[in-house]
């Protein structure tokens, strides 16, 4: 049964596969206009016709300042006929996997970039804009990665830690303001990833998954109803716990268990579905990007 959205018009970063695609299709059903956000055109105008609502495609890579300017200033704008966004998800970001010294460099600047630099530069945008009318939702998508650091996956996870510690300090700067800000921090989520890349995720148990749906529609209820963060499922709420309890030689051992390029995080859940994969020429192995890429 469709939920009918509080908001009018939203607009999705990372909109052309995997969580962002599941948001817009959730946020379509219940009667929200869009503006979908990615770097894949042919993708995100094939999602557009698929959808019951009229839906605008913006065509943009968040690692170009130049691009990230563009859609923030659509984000502060509005649209076209001069109709406000009023949900803006912050939802595009990738991650990779290897330690940080033999990592290309530019693809761990790359992630700054995406995952932190455009999200608040968007953040920014959209929420000047909403104070100045009194009301509208910020969501930013972060990851249970973002509750302890991450081994192997170090600026991974230190940008997701990023996004739960700035999200929830703006959200308590723009609740007085008319503004909501909520953090969605999910664990592992089923997209198309995992069989496009190679990924081999055998080691985890068919438990620890979620649907890109269910994640979507937790992390829109969360904001609906003003939540500042939103953890979907017990199963990682309750690892979410342990890793912010346990002390880090504890948690260095669990990840010493693990397979090689696997970190305790990722095991319990800190693969989230983000929409923007590095360029080719900055991948390594297989086992390299974390989350979804949106081409």
């Amino acid at each position: 049964m469709s939920h009918r959205w509080p908001w009018r018009r939203a607009l999705v970063t990372g909109a052309s596969a995997g969580l962002g695609a599941a948001f817009a299709r959730e946020l379509a059903a219940g009667g929200a206009e869009l503006v979908l956000v990615a770097r894949n055109r042919e993708r995100l105008e094939a999602l557009a016709r698929e959808l019951p609502v009229p839906c605008d495609v913006l065509v943009a890579d968040l690692a170009d300042p130049a691009d990230v300017a563009r859609v923030a200033a659509r984000t502060a704008g509005g649209d076209r006929d001069g109709s406000p966004v009023d949900l803006l998800v912050n939802n595009a970001g990738f991650g990779t996997v290897g330690d940080f010294v033999d990592r290309p460099i530019e693809g761990e600047e790359r992630q700054v970039a995406v995952n932190v630099v455009a999200l608040q530069r968007l953040t920014h945008a959209a929420g000047a804009a909403m104070v100045a009318r009194g009301s509208g939702t910020i969501l930013n998508v972060a990851s249970v990665a973002g509750f302890r650091p991450a081994p192997r996956s170090a600026t991974y996870g230190a940008t997701k830690a990023f996004v739960v510690g700035f999200s929830r300090a703006v959200a308590a700067e723009l609740a007085p303001r008319g503004v909501a800000v909520t953090c969605l921090c999910p664990g592992l989520t089923r997209t198309e990833f995992h069989q496009r890349a190679g990924y081999d995720t055998a080691g985890y148990p068919r438990w620890a998954w979620q649907e890109a749906s269910t994640v979507a529609r937790a992390g829109l209820r969360g904001a609906a109803a003003g939540k500042v963060t939103v953890v979907p499922g017990v199963h990682n709420r309750m690892s979410g716990h342990l890793m912010r309890l346990l002390p880090d030689a504890v948690l260095r051992r669990a990840d010493e268990r693990l397979r090689p390029g696997t970190t305790l995080g990722e095991a319990s859940g800190a693969t989230d579905t983000q929409h923007v994969s590095p360029p080719a020429e900055l991948q390594g192995t297989r086992r390299d990007p974390v989350p979804e890429g949106d081409r």
